[in-house]
């Protein structure tokens, strides 16, 4: 009897795991099939990327779409000079937001062991940044970096990052820091550690997955930021990434192929971000599944 319980078991997990196998096989193939679209697409002629269904593959293979989009040509701008710019403001936006975020999550966290009503009520009204619309805020943000001399300079870009991504990165870290066991907090307080030391020494080893996974988040909501380069820049030289690449898609949508190479090229960072580090926002996220509990 309990052989044929445990068999019967057996198989409705079987089952399961299969149907589990095929629903994330079906999610894999709808996520990669924009992708294999837009890749083929830059491989093909403009008239055959016009005319021809758009997952067939190319007749003729050509690179000539791809060189276009990197290099540009006369008065069209390429993205090479684009996207080593906005790299110039990405990734100290990310670090600077995800370094500041996380010390106002421990800031905060240790406020509430004291004042729980006075920390839950100033992390709210910063947490609120989170989901204003950068559109509400269009004038006041250029008023404020005009009469800082900052406007239209990578510094400007860098501080308005900061201004959005601070507090969507305090808001992640919040929930990694309830985490760390708190009689490790109160024994390094007992050996005189300060809370400087604390925190990085003590918090970060432990919250560091969670810590990687809010630093991919936010790096990839940054590097697909299109309205705080859009308003804030106001000269060639100072063209990002984000803008060039929907600016040439706007302008130039009858050229197909080159709408589509301008399409991968733009998404090749946060492409290799995943390959590499993929496996560490997963652990992330599973830390963070770990944290809402301990909330």
């Amino acid at each position: 009897m309990e052989r044929s319980v445990s068999r019967g078991n057996y198989i409705i997990n079987s089952i399961k795991y299969a149907l589990l196998e095929i629903v994330a096989g079906i999610l894999v193939i709808m996520w990669l099939v924009p992708l294999y679209a837009m890749i083929l697409g830059g491989l093909k002629s403009n008239l055959e990327a016009a005319s021809t269904p758009i997952l067939l593959p190319p007749s003729k293979p050509s690179l000539d779409a791809y060189a276009f989009a990197w290099f540009g040509y006369a008065t069209i701008p390429g993205l090479e000079p684009t996207m080593l710019r906005y790299l110039l403001v990405a990734i100290p936006s990310v670090l600077l937001s995800v370094i500041i975020g996380t010390m106002t999550a421990y800031f905060f966290f240790i406020l509430s062991e004291k004042h729980e009503i006075l920390s839950n009520s100033l992390f709210s009204i910063i947490a609120l940044a989170t989901f204003l619309p950068i559109e509400t805020v269009t004038f006041p943000l250029i008023e404020l970096e005009t009469s800082l001399n900052v406007y239209n300079t990578y510094i400007g870009l860098i501080f308005a990052m900061l201004i959005f991504y601070v507090p969507t990165s305090a808001l992640l870290m919040s929930i990694f820091i309830p985490v760390v066991p708190k009689y490790l907090i109160e024994s390094a307080r007992m050996d005189g550690a300060g809370d400087w030391t604390i925190l990085w020494r003590v918090v970060f080893p432990l919250i560091f997955p969670g810590f990687l996974s809010t630093l991919i988040f936010v790096f990839l909501q940054i590097w697909n930021e299109f309205f705080i380069p859009l308003i804030l820049t106001n000269t060639p030289n100072m063209l990002m990434l984000p803008v060039a690449a929907r600016f040439y898609t706007a302008a130039y949508a009858l050229i197909y192929n080159r709408s589509f190479a301008a399409g991968v090229i733009s998404s090749l960072i946060p492409l290799i971000i995943f390959i590499f580090l993929g496996r560490y926002f997963i652990r992330g996220l599973a830390a963070l599944g770990g944290g809402a509990k301990g909330v």
